[in-house]
């Protein structure tokens, strides 16, 4: 059965495209001129998702956003605005109120279409995730060693990808047609800034998924990603990946608790970034490190690692790198010889106050 999208929008001509455009790529589409009209359709017909213009005459679209999230029965439909404002506070107030992602006018077909697909993989991802708890597992599948089920059938007979290190697995803005995994080696994930300084996201190890975030995410990566040694990385499609987690709630609640994590994971370090002195946040590098090498391995650890990549994971300068790992070596908490840096007293690096 064709996905149902409902458009709202005032204006005939951008309306019709729109109407066309989603046609052609296969979905039902309905439409409303005004947000009063759109909502009673959106309770009468039940979208699987909505494309919602902000400025409108009767009930904008903050109005109608706001009438869903106080229904229960509609509110967990996607909800995308489209706007020609530019300004952040804008954007902010429609994805405060409960929006799922936004357009900006004016945009091209291919990222109208995108983000509908997009938005219409999460709401199925959230079906079959609500599903679970109804669903009686049999003795075979419950089975954690069957191969048939889990990670290890995601992953067999899949290309794999030699990269020697440095070498680039994606660029930030590229389109996710993969989802990776380290089966060897490791890789770091960062952002570029307009002054030209990285900011690394998360290092991924032998085990980890890599790009799993952006594929629920309007499909473009949002960091770029480059190994830190020579890797072996597994490719899965990206369509045959959301193929599985349709017909496989296991690897469905797996995924789901690693987004959950991810999530959590980046909210820990922007609050590290907003509060902790320099010295803490050096240490949080080190320690960030030491769980990426030896998973968390207590007593002596000792890795490679340059100062500019602790800079671009405390989000401090080298500079400052320099003297805070001076300070720690004074104090007994590393040693360092050659680029490496073996780290002498966990402990105290973890219960270092800012």
């Amino acid at each position: 059965m064709k996905p149902t999208i409902l458009v709202i929008e005032d204006n005939a001509d951008v309306r019709d495209n729109m109407k066309e455009l989603l046609s052609l790529a296969g979905y039902n589409v309905i439409s409303s001129a005004n947000g009063k009209q759109g909502l009673e359709m959106i309770l009468k017909d039940k979208p699987d998702l909505i494309l919602c213009d902000i400025m409108m005459p009767e009930l904008d679209g903050y109005g109608v956003l706001r009438a869903l999230s106080n229904n229960p029965e509609v509110s967990s439909i996607p909800f995308v605005y489209m706007t020609a404002k530019t300004r952040r506070s804008d954007f902010r107030k429609g994805m405060d109120l409960g929006a799922d992602d936004y357009l900006t006018k004016p945009y091209t077909g291919d990222e109208l279409i995108r983000i509908v697909r997009s938005q219409l993989a999460k709401r199925q991802a959230l079906k079959s995730s609500l599903q679970v708890q109804e669903m009686e597992f049999n003795e075979e599948s419950a089975n954690p060693m069957n191969p048939d089920h889990g990670i290890h059938s995601l992953l067999e007979n899949r290309p794999v990808k030699k990269l020697k290190k440095k070498s680039h697995l994606f660029t930030e803005g590229d389109h996710t047609h993969y989802l990776y995994y380290v089966s060897s080696g490791k890789a770091k994930c960062y952002k570029t800034n307009d002054a030209g300084k990285d900011y690394i996201v998360g290092i991924n190890k032998e085990g980890d998924f890599i790009g799993l975030t952006a594929l629920f995410d309007r499909g473009i990566y949002k960091e770029s990603c480059v190994t830190l040694e020579d890797s072996e990385i597994i490719m899965i499609p990206s369509q045959e990946f959301f193929d599985i987690l349709k017909t496989n709630c296991r690897l469905l609640i797996e995924f789901t608790k690693m987004i959950s994590l991810d999530l959590s994971d980046a909210e820990d370090k922007l609050l590290n970034l907003a509060y902790n002195s320099a010295r803490k946040r050096v240490a949080e590098a080190l320690l960030f490190m030491s769980r990426k090498y030896l998973n968390g391995t207590s007593g002596t650890i000792l890795f490679q690692l340059q100062r500019e990549n602790i800079s671009a994971i405390a989000g401090i300068s080298p500079e400052s790198v320099s003297r805070n790992l001076s300070d720690f070596k004074d104090e007994g908490l590393i040693s360092t010889d050659n680029g490496h840096i073996t780290i002498l007293d966990i402990k105290k690096l973890e219960d270092m106050k800012n």
